[in-house]
């Protein structure tokens, strides 16, 4: 037997084995109040007054509560102190990946954004809704990030066995992340929307989108020439042919023969008629999801509204940020389920003050105004948007990559 010697030497690169390493948290707190000088205000998003606070606020709950080191912790804010980071679309990408870089299973990251968020058309019917949720950074709408950037950058690379908590108060918020399920997460609340049917985001809810738009031929009684009417041909059958999303479409036909004595009266496997189920949903969640093994990362977003309401603060800044932060410093590890009910039913009274004090506001400047016609002055013109909501709610959201199973504890 020939023995074959090899020189004692070092291990090849491609064989290393990853370096194990204690799990790891870290966080990345964005707030943007969008205060801008007079010259620059007709340009940039209307100014907030909480997010700063928000940030300081949740910072210190993640040291205080959860063991973060403040080395670990990352803040972004809009002020013009010395040395601070702005929160350009830039700057948030970069830290957004310095956020989740070499992620490795049990690491647990934490992502808190305060501002605004706005929609946009969606254009390749991705989105239920139709419509893309944007984060508007620092320097302005021009440079928004959209919910599809978001998740590429901040969810996409993250392993099974991590962990990622993203809170986003603001406006349109519940699918800023595109996770799949949120219905089946949703917690009871005694009560309804007490929102005006006629509201505009009432409205925004229910609009017709992605239909094909035909028509019936119209019959009358009166005999008219048809020279003298202008006629259109919108029969579903001419559209479908002329439409170019169907004219790649091919039927495969079969031709089917049926006995003429009923040897029984349902088909079996070797039937020569084919049978067909019910289509799958275009949209997983049902809001009846049954419980699925983990196959990606442990993602839950808690949002402040759904993607088409809007989120408000009181005159002193707070928001949804303050009423999590308020339950937490009470019990830091309640049920999912808990948490969500409980945000619930603080956002819902602060909403029922909100109304009250809108109301009270309202009646104030018909009365002003009715005092300035009667001394022969033009009344007050208060533009619409800037008007304090007085008939709808939020509702607060819990968005995740599978089911949230009813005992899941909150452990950021």
């Amino acid at each position: 037997m020939k023995i074959i010697r090899h020189r004692l030497g070092r291990r090849p690169e491609y064989w290393a084995e990853r370096v194990e390493r204690k799990p790891r948290k870290k966080a990345l707190l964005v707030g943007i109040q969008y205060e801008r000088d007079e010259e620059e205000a007709g340009e940039t998003a209307n100014a907030l007054r909480g997010p700063h606070k928000d940030v300081a606020a949740m910072r210190e709950l993640l040291i205080d509560s959860y063991s973060y080191s403040p080395d670990d912790i990352v803040v972004l804010i809009d002020t013009n102190e010395p040395g601070q980071t702005q929160p350009t679309r830039d700057n948030m990408i970069r830290a957004i990946k310095d956020l989740v870089e070499d992620p490795q299973p049990g690491d647990r990251f934490f992502f808190h954004y305060a501002g605004h968020t706005v929609q946009v058309p969606n254009t390749n019917f991705s989105e239920e809704d139709g419509m893309d949720e944007c984060i508007i950074p620092s320097d302005g709408e021009a440079r928004m990030i959209k919910d599809n950037e978001l998740r590429r950058h901040l969810v996409d690379s993250l392993p099974i066995g991590s962990n990622l908590v993203a809170i986003f108060d603001s406006c349109h918020s519940a699918s800023l992340l595109d996770l799949e399920h949120f219905r089946c997460n949703r917690p009871y609340v005694p009560w309804i929307s007490k929102g005006r049917r006629k509201s505009d985001s009432q409205w925004n809810a229910n609009m017709r989108r992605h239909a094909l738009v035909v028509s019936r031929h119209v019959y009358q009684s009166k005999r008219v020439s048809s020279s003298s009417v202008r006629s259109r041909r919108t029969s579903i059958d001419q559209i479908l042919l002329s439409s170019p999303d169907y004219r790649k479409l091919t039927i495969r036909t079969q031709s089917l023969s049926i006995k003429s004595d009923f040897e029984k009266w349902y088909d079996t496997p070797s039937s020569p008629i084919q049978r067909t189920s019910s289509p799958d949903s275009m949209w997983p969640c049902t809001g009846y999801c049954p419980p699925e093994s983990p196959k990606e990362a442990n993602v839950i977003a808690v949002s402040a509204c759904k993607d088409d309401q809007l989120s408000w603060e009181d005159s002193d800044g707070a928001s949804m940020t303050q009423a999590l932060i308020d339950i937490l410093k009470s019990d830091p590890h309640p049920k999912l389920i808990s948490l969500m009910a409980n945000i619930s039913h603080q956002l819902h009274g602060f909403y029922l003050k909100l109304h009250s004090h809108a109301r009270n506001h309202r009646k104030q400047i018909r009365e002003i105004n009715k005092r300035r016609v009667a001394k022969g002055r033009p009344p007050l013109r208060v533009p619409t948007d800037s008007l304090p909501e007085m008939n709808n709610f939020q509702d607060p959201q819990m968005s995740s990559h599978r089911p949230v199973p009813r005992d899941a504890i909150w452990d950021p």
